[in-house]
């Protein structure tokens, strides 16, 4: 069915323990879209989120929540964002999907033809893109204020073994996807932002743990670091943990520049800082929120209202996306985007079985998924 920019997109969501995150940016933009539908397969999930948010349909299949929405939220466990994002795009329906964009090259290739092939839009709502400090950053960057980038930090140190099992001893999807594997099973967070200022995307890695031992019934290392090489010659070098005991470090990052440099806090009481050449004071750092006024963009600036996780920045995505979609613009995480935050992450479980081998990471724009045999949608390759 066509509708009109004065219509609201219906919303629903797929995944309502997540999905919950994105309630508070979606009323912000309830004259454009309305949360109509909500599926989860645990039902009494979907029935607390329904009675907390006012949903209108509770949904027993993701099929049915297909028939109720233009526009889904794939909030469930990331092995469950790509089969379900190309669901709902060959039904021609808006996809907003949580992070990672997919969990293996095989999932890459059929998100990447699905996106091509659809009518709809793809979005990857990596919402770390969308801190505040990370937005500052970001323009600044993009202004050249710190030079030429040549090497940034991200950093994820969350502690989530108790989340591996459920009350009664079984193992969740955290246990398989996230504690389950040997590698970085999740980079988008710390590479998403970091990407996003260097203007640039990874073209190979080397991934090397610390071996387990914090909690060895898990394949995943306690520390996982993972080296990355732009394709302008810069390194990244992104560090994972979920299992060691300490508290959490979940926004570190760090960028340097021939002009100059910036650090997140690290502790409690320390803020974001920044240095740049000829500005402050020589040999010192200054506060990031010496230059908020003049680089925070000013869109940016009255956050949503309501109550939004991380720091604010869950309720951005899905108002970026709405409006995009109503608006006929693009997207500021489109299929290319994501893939190139989450690809780094499926080649470091085969760099990290070769010991840290550096391993090439495939451009989505040079990847032939969906082409077929007439240039279409796929323009970047026409």
């Amino acid at each position: 069915m066509s509708r009109t920019k004065t219509q609201p997109l219906r919303v629903g969501f797929a995944g309502a323990a997540r999905g919950a995150g994105f309630v508070a940016g979606l009323r912000s933009v309830a004259d454009e879209a309305l949360l109509h539908a909500v599926y989860d397969p645990d039902r009494d999930a979907r029935k607390r989120f329904a009675a907390e948010h006012g949903v209108e349909v509770e949904c027993e299949s993701y099929a049915h929540l297909l028939d109720q929405a233009d526009l889904v939220v794939v909030s469930s466990p990331q092995h469950h964002h790509v089969p379900q994002a190309v669901a709902a795009l060959d039904a021609g329906i808006h996809v907003l999907s949580e992070v990672p964009a997919a969990v293996s090259l095989e999932q890459a290739y059929d998100l990447l033809a699905a996106c091509r092939r659809s009518s709809a839009r793809y979005m990857l709502a990596e919402n770390y893109c969308y801190i505040r400090s990370n937005l500052v950053v970001r323009e600044m960057a993009r202004r050249g204020v710190f030079g030429e980038l040549y090497y940034g930090e991200g950093e994820y140190l969350h502690e989530l073994k108790g989340l591996s099992r459920q009350a009664d001893g079984r193992p969740t999807w955290r246990y398989y996807w996230q504690h389950g594997r040997a590698g970085h099973p999740y980079p988008t967070h710390s590479l998403g932002p970091l990407l996003q200022w260097f203007g640039d995307r990874v073209t190979a890695v080397s991934c090397v743990g610390t071996g387990r031992h914090t909690a060895p019934e898990f394949e995943l290392d306690d520390t996982v670091l993972l080296l990355c090489r732009t394709s302008r010659g810069a390194l990244l070098r992104i560090r994972y943990d979920t299992l060691s005991n300490r508290p959490h470090l979940m926004d570190y990052y760090s960028v340097q520049g021939t002009e100059g440099g910036y650090e997140a806090a690290r502790a409690a009481g320390e803020q974001p800082r920044v240095h740049v050449q000829g500005r402050s004071p020589a040999g010192s750092w200054e506060p990031l929120d010496t230059y908020a006024e003049e680089f925070l963009p000013d869109r940016y600036r009255q956050p949503p209202p309501g109550a939004a996780g991380h720091w604010g920045a869950d309720a951005w995505p899905i108002v970026e996306f709405v409006k995009a979609v109503q608006g006929g613009t693009d997207v500021p995480v489109d299929i290319y985007a994501a893939l190139e935050m989450s690809l780094p992450g499926v080649v470091s479980e085969r760099s990290h079985a070769e010991n840290g081998a550096w391993l090439h990471v495939p451009d989505p724009r040079t990847m032939t998924a969906g082409i077929g045999t007439e240039p279409g949608r796929e323009a970047p390759l026409a």
